[in-house]
C-alpha cells in the first residue's frame, strides 16, 4: 500500500514562483493545489482537507491575512505559513 501524500494548499499569484514552488513540493511527494489569488484558496480550502497552507501576502480579491483568519474560522488546526 502506498503512503498517503500530504496535502498543501499554495496561494501564490506569482506564476513562475507559484508553478516553481508547487514542482519542488510535488517532486518531494506532497499533494499541491496552487491557487492564484486568496478568493480562490479559501474556496479550495472550503471544497478539500489541507495538512498545511502557505499563503502570499499580497494576493488578488483577498490578501494571505485574510485567508488565514477565514481558514482558522473553519480549522485551527492547519498550520499556516507567509
Amino acid at each position: 500500500m502506498e503512503p498517503v501524500k500530504p496535502q498543501i494548499l499554495l496561494c501564490e499569484d506569482d506564476t513562475n514562483l507559484g508553478m516553481v514552488l508547487k514542482n519542488y513540493l510535488e517532486l518531494n511527494d506532497y499533494n499541491v493545489t496552487l491557487e492564484r489569488d486568496g478568493k480562490l484558496g479559501l474556496a479550495a480550502f472550503q471544497r478539500e482537507k489541507f495538512d498545511l497552507c502557505l499563503l502570499d501576502v499580497m494576493m488578488p480579491n483577498m490578501d494571505g491575512f485574510t485567508v488565514a483568519e477565514e481558514i482558522r474560522d473553519i480549522n485551527p488546526d492547519v498550520p499556516l505559513f507567509f
